[in-house]
C-alpha cells in the first residue's frame, strides 16, 4: 500500500513540474478565465484530463502488454530518467535566463476563447494538449515509465497514478483561475520561481532513481 501511495505522490509532483512551466495550457486558462470567469479553468482541465484518461486506458489495455518485458522496461526507465534530469536542468537554466517570466497583464489581453458552451471549453482543453509537442514527449518517456511501475499494482496502481497526475493539473490551474478571477497580487515571480526550483529538485531525485533501477 505504501508503494501505491508513493506512486500517487510521485505522479502528482511530476505533473506539477509540467503544469507549472508556461505553455499553451497556462495561456488558455488565463485568457479564458479573464473573459468567461473562473469555471472555464475547471472545464479546460476536464478536457485535458479526459484525453489523458484515454492515454492511460490505452496503455493499460494495449501497449503495456508489449512493454511487459524486463529489457524494454529498463530502456523506458533509463530514457524516462534521462528526460527527467533534462527537464530539471532545463527548468533551473531557464529560471536564470528568465525564460519563465509571466506577464499576467499581457496574457489577459489575449482573446483566444470564442466558444460559449461548456462542451466547447472542454474541447479546447483537449485540443490544447494535442497541439503541444511536449505532451507527447512526456507520455512516451516519463508517463510510460511511471505506468510500467504502476501496472505492477494492477487497477489500484494505475488509478493512483492517474488521480495523482490530474490532481496536480486541477490544483494548479484552478489556483491560476482563482488568481486571475479575483485579481489578487500575492502571487509573484519570486514565489513562482521557488515552486519551479522545488519541482526541479524532485525531478533530479526521480531521474536518478529511474536510471539506477534501470541499470541494476
Amino acid at each position: 500500500m505504501n508503494e501505491v501511495y508513493q506512486i500517487f505522490i510521485g505522479s502528482m509532483v511530476v505533473a506539477f513540474s509540467g503544469a507549472l512551466v508556461p505553455g499553451p495550457m497556462l495561456t488558455l486558462v488565463i485568457s479564458s478565465v479573464a473573459r468567461k470567469g473562473f469555471w472555464t479553468s475547471f472545464f479546460i482541465v476536464v478536457g485535458h484530463s479526459l484525453l489523458e484518461l484515454v492515454v492511460v486506458i490505452s496503455f493499460f489495455l494495449g501497449i503495456l502488454k508489449f512493454l511487459d518485458n524486463p529489457l524494454i522496461a529498463k530502456i523506458i526507465g533509463l530514457l524516462g530518467g534521462i528526460f527527467l534530469l533534462y527537464l530539471g536542468i532545463d527548468i533551473v537554466v531557464s529560471i536564470f535566463k528568465k525564460k519563465f517570466t509571466i506577464d499576467f497583464k499581457s496574457v489577459l489581453k489575449q482573446k483566444t476563447i470564442t466558444g460559449k458552451s461548456t462542451g466547447t471549453v472542454i474541447l479546447k482543453g483537449i485540443l490544447i494538449s494535442l497541439v503541444n509537442p511536449y505532451w507527447y514527449i512526456w507520455w512516451i518517456s516519463i508517463g510510460a515509465a511511471f505506468l510500467i511501475k504502476s501496472v505492477e499494482f494492477n487497477t489500484l496502481g494505475i488509478s493512483s497514478f492517474y488521480i495523482g497526475h490530474i490532481s496536480a493539473d486541477f490544483i494548479w490551474y484552478l489556483f491560476i483561475g482563482f488568481l486571475v478571477n479575483t485579481g489578487r497580487r500575492f502571487f509573484n515571480q519570486k514565489i513562482y520561481n521557488s515552486i519551479l526550483i522545488a519541482c526541479s529538485i524532485f525531478l533530479f531525485y526521480l531521474g536518478i532513481r529511474f536510471i539506477i533501477e534501470a541499470i541494476i
